[in-house]
């Protein structure tokens, strides 16, 4: 046991010998690591690991095996008849394997050895039979267990992709989406090489393994016995090693899932980086996190390669001790010499199940590590939820924020003692200096977060009382980053109502300026638009989202800074799209753009955590306070052209 043991410590050295950067490398990973922040929210909570995660999201797994694979198998239980039919299968190719041996043994003994030719032709064709039998078995329950496999995976991929769907922001906060992506694909990947393949095999192996050393015994047991004598330190040698690797898949399936986050935001923040000239800077992380995958995966195939040489020395030193036990027993009239061959295909058949088992054990490690992260998702609860007798009412647009306040981490408020009114019809402007709480206003309103304090009403109606689904059904919200899917523009523009008929696409479209450019492009609505509308230009992206809300007629609408990055030619077509969108609304605008601020019914103006002042545009100009400070520093200096563009919004 000494012996063992030594030789796993050494082959564990050898493997951090290979890899003498391993704790540079992970330092360097975490330091490079990028993490994406809710609006005005601090980190101080989210800790980067190895993986480049959340703390949470790529910790220690399968730390419950027993438990991950209880959870596995109850989603195994809708298949319970073509997995009983699969064991009888398996039952039928293990007893095929089993009968084999022995049918040499029995046609040395009874036909080699005395020259019966005849009887030998007829248990030729006897082991031909039992062979084919059981190669056709195997691949009826090949073709049976892939077809399970792929059906359960795709309830579970689907599980899964349904859960995040339900988890409130908070959640997405801070957990990275190339890491959830790597759950969805990789981990349930791992899964199924399992269960397509691996619980075949490992069902089979152990019915061999046991169907072996019985059908030993039977035939000699004084042989049986002596060959045994090693079982013992094959089970030593084989925990040692899939003790090691169980920790070394756990690896791997954490790295693989901060190496997908990394390219996932590296890859769709593509612009800004060759924006920024941080090409290699992106490489370098990238490199780390490559480079740190490399080395987990490098050091679980590295022990479990070493288990082939281990059992194929093992199985060579059996077989010789077998022919020498085995050679003194016939002297002895122990045991005939077709006993002694079966013994001997035995031992090479009972080392082939034990070393199947050590290399599935790690794959199962590697799978439960992949479940146990999947489980992880699927057991998070969404932090907003509706009550059982959630309130579903047409939404006319009085909103009330009485005495709320907020914090994404306690201790830390963004919004105290926040109190306003909107009348139906009304547009409310946000204004402050960036983190002022602006963003958090709507992000509250719209549920997306549940307020610490006070209250949110709608129509009279507190908004947690509210469902969430029929809430924002009746909300239109148009960001500053206009995302677009990857589909026509027709497609798109109907995103904000699927019932919604060609006409009305193209009616929503005309209000929102945007049809004249529209069917300009080269198939019209039919129009493909690229990964994140990147063929677009940032004012038509705009006008396509605008068109998209005014299509879902929503009761509120959100204007968050929906003019701020476009130039103030694009802003004419805008604005008079906004025009259209707000009239008859309950509107709150998040802006900097002088035209939108100067028609609103009601201007707010955040800071530090409070509104401290409120009024229409001229009331607190001529306050001559905080937001006149802000208007004459940021609104005052516009050009010749600017206000020639404001005066014709103003008519």
């Amino acid at each position: 046991m000494a012996n063992t043991t030594s030789f796993a410590e050494i082959l564990a050295a050898t493997s951090r010998r290979l890899f003498p950067d391993a704790h540079q490398v992970r330092r360097t990973w975490s330091q490079n690591d990028m993490s994406h922040r809710p609006p005005e929210k601090s980190q101080s909570k989210i800790q980067l690991r190895p993986s480049g995660g959340i703390r949470g999201m790529t910790g220690e797994s399968a730390s419950n095996t027993r438990q991950a694979i209880r959870r596995l198998f109850a989603y195994l239980r809708p298949y319970w008849l073509q997995l009983l039919g699969v064991t009888l299968l398996v039952v039928v190719s293990t007893t095929a394997g089993l009968a084999g041996p022995i049918l040499v043994g029995v046609s040395i003994d009874r036909y080699i050895v005395p020259g019966d030719v005849p009887g030998l032709l007829r248990l030729v064709l006897v082991m031909l039979a039992v062979y084919v039998v059981g190669g056709i078995t195997m691949i009826l329950q090949g073709v049976a267990m892939v077809g399970i496999g792929q059906r359960l995976m795709a309830d579970i991929r689907a599980e899964l992709f349904s859960h995040i769907q339900t988890l409130s922001m908070g959640y997405h906060d801070q957990h990275r989406a190339g890491d959830l992506m790597s759950r969805v694909s990789n981990d349930t990947e791992a899964i199924n090489t399992v269960l397509s393949n691996g619980l075949i095999q490992f069902t089979s192996n152990i019915l061999l393994f046991g169907g072996i050393l019985v059908a030993m015994l039977l035939l000699n047991w004084p042989l049986a016995l002596g060959m045994l004598i090693i079982l013992p330190i094959m089970l030593v040698i084989t925990s040692q090693f899939t003790r090691r690797t169980r920790l070394a898949f756990r690896n791997v399936q954490r790295y693989l899932g901060g190496m997908n986050a990394v390219m996932e935001e590296n890859i769709t923040g593509l612009r800004v980086v060759q924006a920024f000239a941080q090409e290699e800077d992106a490489i370098s992380t990238f490199r780390a996190v490559n480079s740190a995958y490399r080395e987990a995966g490098t050091r679980a195939e590295v022990i479990t390669a070493a288990l082939g040489p281990m059992f194929t020395t093992m199985s060579t030193i059996t077989i010789a001790a077998a022919a020498l036990l085995g050679g003194w027993l016939a002297l002895q009239g122990l045991v005939t010499v077709g006993v002694i061959a079966t013994f001997v295909v035995y031992i090479r058949n009972f080392f082939r199940p034990m070393r199947s088992i050590a290399m599935l054990y790690n794959q199962l490690q590697s799978a439960l590590a992949g479940a146990e992260r999947i489980f992880e998702v699927l057991d998070a609860r969404p932090a907003v939820l509706d009550p059982p007798d959630a309130l579903t009412p047409v939404i006319r647009g009085e909103v009330v924020f009485e005495h709320v306040s907020f914090a994404y981490e306690p201790g830390k408020p963004v919004l105290e003692d926040v109190s306003l009114s909107a009348s139906p019809g009304q547009t409310i402007a946000l204004v402050g200096p960036t983190g002022a709480g602006k963003t958090t206003i709507v992000n509250l309103l719209s549920r997306f977060y549940d307020v610490d304090e006070g209250r949110i009403t709608i129509d009279g109606h507190d908004i947690r009382t509210l469902q969430q689904a029929s809430l924002r059904k009746q909300l239109g919200i148009v960001l500053q980053d206009t995302f677009l899917f990857s589909a026509t523009v027709m497609e798109n523009i109907r995103y904000g109502r699927r019932d919604a008929s060609d006409k009305e696409v193209y009616a929503a479209a005309r209000l929102a300026n945007a049809d004249h450019f529209i069917r300009l492009l080269p198939q019209g609505y039919a129009t493909k638009v690229s990964e994140q509308g990147h063929n677009f230009s940032e004012g038509q992206r705009q006008l396509l989202a605008i068109a998209r809300a005014i299509l879902a007629d929503p009761r509120i609408l959100i204007l968050d800074e929906a003019t701020s990055s476009v130039d103030t030619r694009t802003e004419i077509q805008i604005q008079q799209a906004l025009l259209h969108l707000l009239e008859g609304r309950t509107a709150f605008v998040i802006a900097h753009r002088l035209s939108t601020i100067r028609k609103a019914d009601m201007v707010l103006v955040i800071d530090d955590h409070r509104i401290i002042e409120r009024g229409t545009h001229e009331e607190l100009l001529a306050q001559g306070g905080f937001y006149h400070d802000l208007y004459m520093g940021q609104f005052r200096r516009v050009s010749g052209e600017d206000t020639r563009i404001h005066k014709q919004l103003d008519s």
